[in-house]
């Protein structure tokens, strides 16, 4: 049993160490003030190619904010789902693991959303309309949102729906949804390259642990 459940973690915690080592990377590795008003950022060669050459796009941008009220909704969608099933149940253990372990990864999500509001790391190579400060833009917390929420859809919906058909319709739409949703968020310029790539390991990281904890 220690071996099976050794075994379980093992990608969740590579994933996290991945993580990790990365955001620290981020942090030291070729630091320089390349961003607005003279505020550095890291990996600042690979950040300004990429920042150079997109500069910030409305149209993405909304896109990309779609893409995370979509996520919004998904959410609801599955709290409806747990509620329902209490209701039915009258328990709690009625309720699906699967659906459970949402909720805590939906919070762990919440956390990691302010906490990092508040860590400047990075700060947006842009000033979005509107805006009258700088932001801190590391990770990208749409990336976060979105991959996090829809990534662990695809894996709830394969375990909470019985017909093979509704999970693989669910599988699609949101797999295009986040490859979308990243690439608007990309490409709208509101986020250095690094920033993107973070959001994506964070969040593979918590599906990892998701699907270790609830889907066994």
């Amino acid at each position: 049993m220690q071996t099976k459940n050794g075994n379980k973690f093992m990608k969740p915690l590579l994933l996290l160490g991945v993580t990790i080592v990365f955001s620290l990377l981020t942090f030291f590795v070729d630091r320089q003030s390349v961003g607005l008003e003279g505020t550095s950022v890291g990996f600042a060669n690979l950040n300004s190619t990429f920042a150079g050459r997109f500069g910030y796009n409305s149209v993405m941008d909304t896109i990309s904010d779609l893409a995370m009220y979509f996520s919004f909704l998904v959410v609801a969608c599955f709290a409806a789902l747990g509620v329902w099933q209490l209701v039915k149940g009258k328990s709690l253990s009625k309720v699906s693991k699967a659906i459970i372990g949402l909720g805590v990864l939906y919070v762990v999500v919440v956390v990691l959303y302010v906490l990092f509001g508040k860590i400047p790391i990075n700060y947006r190579p842009v000033m979005q309309p509107g805006e009258t400060e700088l932001e801190t833009s590391f990770p990208s917390t749409h990336t976060l949102v979105i991959c996090t929420v829809l990534g662990s859809g695809i894996l709830a919906a394969k375990k909470l729906f019985k017909e093979e058909k509704t999970s693989r319709v669910v599988s699609i739409v949101f797999s295009v949804i986040i490859v979308v949703g990243v690439a608007a968020r990309l490409f709208a310029g509101v986020h250095w390259f690094t920033d993107i790539l973070a959001g994506i390991l964070f969040s593979m990281t918590l599906i990892s642990f998701y699907a270790a904890c609830s889907l066994d």
